[in-house]
């Protein structure tokens, strides 16, 4: 059974009834059956100010959000005065800000231009693509799609206008899901990635181990080499061992990673550094302070960083004795 893949369609037009709207209801209708279609809205995001990265409207994060969840994007746009609408250009800035946590990076795309006119939108597929080179999106080449009479390809009930105009359409999903096959899923934003994998180590040590089992790998090779000097070995045996691990925390702990060095590739990622912990366990009464070297390793599983090794040791012998 072929993988389910979930797809983005950014429309850049916000008209009711627009002919970039028509013409992307009419690609999702003929897109692989294995793909889910998202129409990913950005008509009420407000306009990009730096200002606000530090506490960003929650339409941010979640249009963020739903970027790093899909495997490709396809972005179908009308041009306007020989440009990208300032609507789709905003959703842009939005997705690739702040710095270092761009959620489109790496992932397959495909754009097609969209006009009632001869050009096709031709200038705006071009600009669009300029912009791509910095968001580091993977985009189909060809074929070009610059569809022009876009007034009477697709009809308001979303009727193709015949077998020249379905076989276009139809023809470019083909291509689009070959490229995504050929490119791969771009794993999610390692940075913000690493925010993650903190926040379920602070989890763990309040006696919550279902964060880090969620991100662990289900597919060996997985490893874990405790502090108490074991080799754990294989991805089952590993999620029992953190499942019990976490059975001897309680709540009120407090924790942070000290990142010393960190690295990502397409295929595989790493941190390792020391873990800063002041953790209540089961029956003390109070929290024994703890600073753990940690080096864990990541693999991209199907755009997802899932934990496949860890190594952790002591720094601190008195807390290894308590």
């Amino acid at each position: 059974m072929a993988q389910t893949s979930k797809i983005g369609v950014i429309v850049g037009s916000l008209r009711t009834g627009s002919y970039s709207r028509r013409v992307a209801s009419a690609l999702i209708a003929r897109a692989p059956k294995n793909w889910v279609c998202d129409l990913l809205e950005i008509g009420a995001l407000p306009l990009y100010n730096e200002d606000l990265d530090a506490d960003p409207p929650k339409s941010w994060v979640d249009f963020r959000e739903a970027i790093r969840t899909c495997d490709a994007l396809l972005f179908v746009t009308p041009e306007y005065n020989r440009s990208v609408p300032g609507v789709l250009k905003n959703a842009t800035d939005i997705g690739s800000r702040p710095a270092g946590c761009n959620a489109f990076a790496g992932k397959p795309a495909a754009v097609v231009g969209v006009s009632p006119y001869a050009g096709g939108a031709m200038a705006a597929n071009h600009a669009l693509r300029q912009s791509f080179v910095y968001l580091d999106l993977a985009v189909m080449q060809q074929p070009e799609a610059y569809i022009r009479d876009a007034d009477k390809l697709v009809d308001a009930d979303g009727k193709v206008s015949g077998p020249d105009a379905d076989k276009m359409l139809s023809g470019f999903m083909e291509a689009f899901a070959a490229w995504v096959n050929r490119v791969g899923t771009a794993p999610a934003s390692f940075d913000a990635f690493l925010r993650q994998r903190e926040e379920a180590s602070l989890a763990y040590i309040n006696g919550d181990s279902e964060p880090v089992i969620t991100l662990s790998t289900r597919s060996d090779p997985a490893s874990f080499f405790p502090p108490s000097g074991d080799r754990i070995v294989g991805a089952g045996a590993v999620d029992a061992a953190n499942r019990k691990g976490g059975q001897a925390f309680a709540k009120g702990s407090t924790g942070r990673f000290e990142i010393m060095a960190s690295g990502a590739g397409r295929d595989f990622a790493y941190w390792t550094g020391i873990q800063h912990a002041d953790a209540r366990m089961q029956g003390k009464e109070h929290a024994v302070p703890m600073r753990l070297r940690n080096t864990e390793i990541f693999r991209n599983e199907g755009g997802e960083w899932k934990l496949v090794h860890r190594h952790a040791d002591f720094i601190d012998d008195d807390a290894q004795q308590a």
